[in-house]
C-alpha cells in the first residue's frame, strides 16, 4: 500500500511538471496570426515601391550629371542628345518623355527633370513593372558632392497601379573619393495606395549607400543600420521600423529573378502592440523573408502584388 500511494504521488507530480510547461510552451508559442502576415507583407512591399522610386530619381540625374553642359546652342544640342543616348539605355526611363531645364553652370549645377511616363501601360521595364504619370526632379549641386541634393515629388504616378506620393529629398553625405556615396534619404508626407484602395503612409529617415561596381547590374544599394521609418499601416495601425542590420538590395537579383526586396540584413518592425522582426536571408535571390515573434520563427513569401 505504501508503495501503491507513492506511485499515486509520482504520478500527480508528473501530470503537474506536464501541465506547467505545456502552459510555459502555449505562453511562449509564435501567435502568428493573418493580421501579422498582412501587416510584414504591407510594410515590405511599401519599402520597396518607396526605394523604387528613389532608384528612378538617382538614376535620371545621374544622366543629367554627365551632360549638364551650359551655354550655346551648340552645347544645348549636345547636352540633349547625350541625355536621350543615356535614358534609351536605362530600362526603367527609356520610354518616358523627358524634358530638362537647367539653372545653373557648370561649376555649380542645377535644374529641374520632369519625367512623363504614358498612361497607355505601354511603358514596362524588364522586370515587369509598367510605371504611369510624372515624376519631377529638381536637382542642385554636383552628384557626387557632398551637400548635393535631388528633391523628388510625384503627380498621378504609379508602379503596377500602385500609387506613390510624398516628398523625397536625397542629399549626398559622403566624398566619393573616400568611400562609396551615401545619402539621406528624408520622405515626408509619403503615401503607398494599393489597388484594393488601402494606405500606408510613410515618414522616414534613411542613410542610403550606393555600392558601384564596374558593371551596373552588379551595383547594389544599402539600408544603413539606424535608418528608421514610421507611419500608419493597411489596417490603419501605427507602426514603427528601425534597421537593425544593413539591409542590401541587388540590382543583378532584380534583374535576374526579379527580387523587388533587400536580400540580406534585418529590421525592427513594431505594430498593434507587437515587435516583430523581419530578416531578409544572407544573400540569395529571392522574396522570402524570415519573421520572428517571442523568440519564435516563420519563413514568409513576399507577394508585392499591391494588393
Amino acid at each position: 500500500m505504501k508503495n501503491s500511494t507513492s506511485l499515486k504521488g509520482l504520478t500527480y507530480v508528473a501530470m503537474a511538471f506536464v501541465m506547467f510547461f505545456a502552459s510555459c510552451s502555449d505562453n511562449n508559442q509564435i501567435n502568428f496570426t493573418s493580421n501579422d502576415a498582412a501587416n510584414v507583407e504591407s510594410e515590405t512591399t511599401a519599402d520597396s515601391f518607396t526605394s523604387d522610386a528613389t532608384d528612378v530619381s538617382t538614376d535620371a540625374v545621374a544622366g543629367v550629371a554627365t551632360t549638364d553642359l551650359s551655354g550655346g546652342r551648340e552645347n544645348g544640342i549636345i547636352k540633349k542628345l547625350l541625355i536621350n543616348d543615356y535614358f534609351k539605355a536605362n530600362e526603367r526611363l527609356k520610354c518616358a518623355t523627358i524634358a530638362l531645364t537647367t539653372t545653373g553652370t557648370s561649376d555649380a549645377p542645377a535644374g529641374v527633370l520632369t519625367i512623363v511616363y504614358p498612361d497607355d501601360g505601354s511603358c514596362k521595364d524588364a522586370r515587369g513593372k509598367v510605371r504611369k504619370g510624372t515624376i519631377t526632379i529638381t536637382y542642385t549641386g554636383k552628384r557626387f558632392e557632398v551637400g548635393s541634393k535631388i528633391v523628388t515629388t510625384f503627380s498621378n504616378y504609379s508602379i503596377n497601379g500602385v500609387a506613390v506620393e510624398g516628398t523625397y529629398t536625397l542629399t549626398n553625405v559622403a566624398a566619393t573619393n573616400t568611400s562609396y556615396p551615401r545619402f539621406h534619404v528624408v520622405i515626408t508626407g509619403g503615401k503607398v495606395t494599393f489597388l484594393n484602395g488601402k494606405t500606408i503612409t510613410r515618414e522616414q529617415d534613411f542613410t542610403r549607400e550606393w555600392q558601384r561596381a564596374a558593371n551596373p547590374t552588379q551595383d547594389k544599394w544599402v539600408l544603413l543600420t539606424g535608418s528608421t521609418a514610421a507611419g500608419t499601416n493597411r489596417n490603419g495601425s501605427v507602426y514603427t521600423m528601425t534597421v537593425t542590420q544593413d539591409l542590401v538590395h541587388s540590382r543583378a537579383c532584380e534583374i535576374s529573378d526579379k527580387v523587388f526586396i533587400a536580400v540580406s540584413g534585418e529590421k525592427k518592425f513594431t505594430t498593434e502592440s507587437k515587435d516583430i522582426t523581419i530578416n531578409y536571408g544572407t544573400g540569395t535571390c529571392d522574396n522570402t523573408v524570415t519573421i520572428t515573434i517571442n523568440g519564435k520563427s516563420k519563413d514568409v513569401t513576399i507577394a508585392g502584388d499591391g494588393n
